[in-house]
């Protein structure tokens, strides 16, 4: 089974999420000053950044279901 990959693969985009989430936080303490209340270009490139982590995420989420899925079959053919 590949399931230690996914979860590799899900424990690396949690790491970038938080790397993102925290970016997030210090653009979101400087916009916070009335002087920068419009949105800088460090907002969108966090935000956008984090589309395809949660995507990935999601996708080997899915990935651990379908090998789930596969091994209850196998051993269900086996009993």
């Amino acid at each position: 089974m590949r399931i230690d990959n996914n979860i590799n693969a899900m424990t690396a985009s949690a790491v970038q999420i938080d790397k993102l989430a925290s970016n997030l936080a210090d653009v979101a303490n400087t916009v916070g000053d009335p002087q920068n209340q419009e949105v800088t270009q460090d907002l969108i490139d966090s935000i956008v950044g984090q589309i395809p982590e949660v995507i990935s995420y999601e996708a080997n989420a899915e990935g651990i279901k379908t090998q789930n899925a596969v091994a209850d079959i196998l051993l269900n053919l086996k009993a």
